[in-house]
């Protein structure tokens, strides 16, 4: 990273940062008043890097001077896995086979990747938790219909 002079986008983006981490409680008043001293009164990036350096990993800022992160990871199988068959136990959770194909989603999940965020292995355990729980209600539905007495 070459240390440059900061520009004004670069400080409003660490006061943005600053701000997010006091909003969600990562970060006490009194921290963020010296904090955002500090960042008013930096003339260079790495001076920048400086109140953010404690802060936990999500709050992290490069400046655009710094070399890109890396990308984010590809999708693994187990993850991608967990979605294709949570989203197949929605239509066939009324036959009951997506309680079996919702149980695989989840469990699959289970095994994917753990990011923040909205990652396919989660959205696969929520679909896939919605599959069980309709096909559980399908059941129940199908064992009352046939335990019902027949009117003469």
């Amino acid at each position: 990273m070459r240390d440059e002079r900061v520009t004004g986008a670069e400080r409003s983006e660490v006061l943005a940062v600053l701000t997010r981490a006091l909003d969600q409680g990562d970060l006490a008043m009194s921290d963020y008043d010296g904090r955002v001293a500090a960042v008013g009164s930096a003339t260079y990036t790495s001076e920048l890097l400086a109140p953010l350096a404690d802060l936990p990993p999500e709050y992290a800022w490069l400046p655009s001077t710094a070399v890109a992160p890396p990308a984010a990871p590809p999708v693994t199988g187990a993850g991608r896995g967990a979605l294709i068959l949570g989203i197949l136990s929605l239509p066939t959770s009324f036959c009951v086979v997506g309680g079996i194909l919702g149980a695989i989603a989840i469990f699959l999940s289970l095994r994917g990747e753990r990011r923040r965020g909205f990652s396919p292995a989660l959205l696969g355990r929520v679909f896939g938790i919605v599959g069980v729980a309709l096909s559980v209600a399908a059941l129940i539905t199908l064992i009352v219909a046939l335990n019902k007495p027949t009117s003469p």
